[in-house]
């Protein structure tokens, strides 16, 4: 079925190439005897962009970025440390101190261990 379907598509791409095209008009070329280019001086002006050359002198405390935009780096600091605030939360691990001080009666939350049944100190794995 596919071989059919391979050759009969072939077939008609064969065909609809040999007919002659009737629908599409025929180009005519057209040259026009006036021009409408004007002669201007070039003015090449190397390492601006648009002739904008920037500050004369470097702006202490701020740090060039891609965008065209100054930013200062204690905006870049402040947002550093909002958003670790935010992302960490308030966490001194008090639940998982809880979880195994109610699990084990030997559990000791200076060292994180507890004693286990086979004398020695094992280290708590709490689901915190």
């Amino acid at each position: 079925m596919k071989f059919f379907t391979t050759c009969a598509m072939g077939a008609v791409i064969g065909l609809t190439s040999l007919l002659p095209v009737e629908a599409a008009p025929i180009a005519v070329k057209s040259f026009s005897t006036g021009s409408d280019v004007q002669g201007v001086q070039y003015n090449e002006r190397r390492g601006h962009w648009r002739g904008h050359r920037g500050y004369r002198e470097r702006r202490r405390g701020y740090r060039r970025h891609s965008d065209g935009y100054w930013y200062p780096l204690a905006a870049f600091g402040a947002g550093a440390i909002i958003g670790g605030a935010i992302a960490n939360g308030r966490n001194d691990g008090g639940s998982h101190q809880e979880w195994c001080a109610n699990r084990y009666r030997s559990y000791s939350v200076r060292t994180d261990t507890y004693l286990g049944n086979d004398g020695r100190r094992h280290r708590c794995n709490s689901p915190y």
